[in-house]
């Protein structure tokens, strides 16, 4: 309760005393990594996290959060590494996709990149920002109209789920490509 709350320093606390009462309980190390990543502890995230796949090797759940804590300290191969992993056991787990794509893209690999996002996107039709991170690759690899094209849906799904802040961000790069050239 207290993690939802927002206290991550109260719910880490929680999260290690049920760890001393069961140190096989490999859910709660993954919620403690999520509590540390939060706070910005990102080795102590990583630390957990890997310590739950070690106690459940099968949670796609886990090797995608200590992806997404990778790629935030830069370890983009290390991100790749763990989302493949994670999306060998769910296969259907859009948001991996989504996310090794982003490590893809800021490695370079931009055709992997857009390769990862329509799989997202094939996955989860009304996900914003698989759009947005093909519409960011698109740009990169100079298709200003396929780039305008996933910015406007991405917009559009963002104004549908009251997400106003991307909405906003999404029109202001279209706005950008638009000005682009001329």
């Amino acid at each position: 309760m207290k993690h939802r709350k927002g206290d991550y320093r109260g719910a880490i606390e929680d999260y290690t005393e049920a760890i001393r009462l069961k140190p096989d309980a490999a859910e709660v190390y993954n919620r403690r990594g999520n509590a540390k990543s939060n706070l910005g502890d990102n080795q102590g995230a990583i630390e957990d996290y890997t310590r739950a796949i070690r106690l459940n090797s099968d949670d796609a759940s886990a090797y995608s959060a200590r992806g997404l804590t990778k790629a935030s300290l830069g370890d983009n191969q290390g991100a790749i590494e763990d989302y493949t992993k994670a999306i060998l056991l769910k296969p259907d787990f859009p948001f991996a996709y989504e996310n090794r794509g982003l490590a893809k893209h800021d490695l370079g690999d931009n055709q992997g990149a857009i390769e990862d996002f329509n799989e997202a996107i094939r996955l989860e039709k009304d996900y914003a920002f698989a759009y947005h991170s093909r519409a960011l690759t698109k740009a990169a690899l100079g298709d200003k109209q396929g780039a305008i094209a996933d910015y406007r849906e991405a917009a559009r799904l963002y104004q549908q789920q009251n997400n106003i802040e991307w909405y906003r961000n999404a029109l202001n790069q279209i706005e950008q490509l638009e000005e682009w050239g001329n």
